[in-house]
């Protein structure tokens, strides 16, 4: 954290470029509901909020505005457009099939997947979690990071551009809301299942933490 107290984007060790990271983030924060249709989307606080230059957040709110999420009003003014609850359902879907598909996938190739180093991304979602709490967006920035890094593990022969395209169906809070279901925790208990083996015990994971993850938005 800053001086300021201000959450930061600080990147893991491997993690993409500050661009990119940005992207993923405002995106996820409009298709997961956190940014509501018609909010105005003011670079220089976004940059001020993420700790990062204004230049990243330019790019971003460009490629927002080609996906179509992100409009521009008269005076440049950029707003967030309507992104519907049954719009967000239905992404909530696809993410429980996406997971179940990834984790199929995971045990067929188990033994080339660099378990270690997913591992080790709990350390950086640990740190999050007990200096800025599960709110902040260093929370939100390292959770998204071992999601994505899942996904390339599992479609490992896609590529990452396709894979990238997947942010939105991964919101910040995954259940951690619920008692009994601490954050880092239920991550490791996520790896633990993925990198079993077990293609049942894997599936029921996969699909259980996408579940949870919708019950609570």
């Amino acid at each position: 954290m800053s001086t300021s107290g201000t959450p930061t984007v600080r990147a893991a060790s491997g993690a993409p470029p500050a661009r990119e990271r940005v992207y993923r983030f405002l995106r996820q924060q409009i298709t997961s509901g956190e940014y509501r249709g018609g909010r105005r989307l003011v670079e220089e606080e976004i940059a001020d909020e993420l700790e990062v230059s204004r230049t990243p957040v330019r790019e971003a709110l460009q490629r927002l505005a080609s996906d179509g999420l992100v409009d521009r009003l008269r005076r440049g003014h950029l707003v967030v457009v309507e992104f519907g609850d049954e719009a967000r359902a239905e992404l909530h879907e696809l993410r429980v099939a996406f997971d179940q598909a990834a984790a199929k996938l995971l045990v067929a190739r188990t033994g080339r997947v660099d378990w270690d180093r997913l591992y080790a991304m709990l350390d950086p979602l640990a740190e999050a979690v007990a200096q800025h709490g599960t709110a902040s967006a260093d929370y939100r920035m390292v959770h998204l990071d071992l999601h994505m890094a899942l996904n390339r593990e599992a479609f490992a022969a896609l590529g990452p551009s396709l894979l990238d395209r997947q942010t939105f169906l991964y919101p910040a809070d995954d259940y951690v809301q619920q008692p009994g279901h601490e954050p880092v925790r239920q991550h490791r208990e996520l790896l633990d299942a993925l990198s079993s083996g077990d293609l049942v015990r894997a599936q029921a994971a996969a699909a259980e933490h996408a579940i949870r993850a919708g019950s609570i938005r």
